[in-house]
């Protein structure tokens, strides 16, 4: 149906030759697929752009808490961090809709100014919209007797959106 020979079939199958792309295309128009090719950037494998780590995080903000949302915050830092430069780009480029939460929308932005200044690119012009810092402040650790070493401690563009982390919140062991 593909116009292509029992024997090269079978090379192909066995990984002995690999088709062309026309030949592929061929290929799978008699299976009836569609051949695309698709070019991105690499992201980390998993890894969700901010749009729908937000969206998650405030469902989990909502349902289980703070610390849940922010537990789902620290495994996008894992996936920005084990991305190259432009699937980090890729990963942090969309505006992510407010989730209605401030302190929430605020951390979403800092954490995003914090992770393209670690990788040296400029930070996407949502993080500055008026809606994306905390008022009254947010303090992560919620334990009052943190308070002051969160202050100290915050990565400035955390504190510049309103949010307080202690030293080591980025930290994974």
């Amino acid at each position: 149906m593909a116009g292509t020979s029992q024997p090269t079939l079978a090379a192909y199958e066995s990984g002995r030759a690999t088709p062309r792309l026309e030949t592929l295309e061929r290929l799978l128009e008699a299976c009836d697929y569609e051949f695309s090719v698709t070019i991105g950037p690499k992201i980390r494998r998993g890894a969700v752009p901010v749009v729908g780590v937000a969206e998650e995080s405030a469902e989990l903000f909502r349902e289980e808490g703070e610390a849940s949302a922010w537990r789902r915050l620290l495994d996008f830092v894992d996936d920005v961090r084990g991305s190259p430069l432009p699937g980090k780009h890729a990963l942090v480029r969309d505006a992510p809709a407010l989730a209605g939460v401030r302190e929430l929308d605020a951390a979403i932005a800092a954490l995003v100014e914090f992770l393209c200044t670690e990788a040296a690119m400029p930070s996407p012009a949502w993080t500055d919209e008026a809606e994306r810092f905390a008022d009254p402040w947010w303090f992560v650790s919620g334990l009052r007797g943190f308070e002051a070493m969160a202050l100290r401690d915050s990565p400035i563009c955390f504190a510049r959106h309103g949010v307080f982390v202690n030293e080591g919140a980025f930290d994974r062991v």
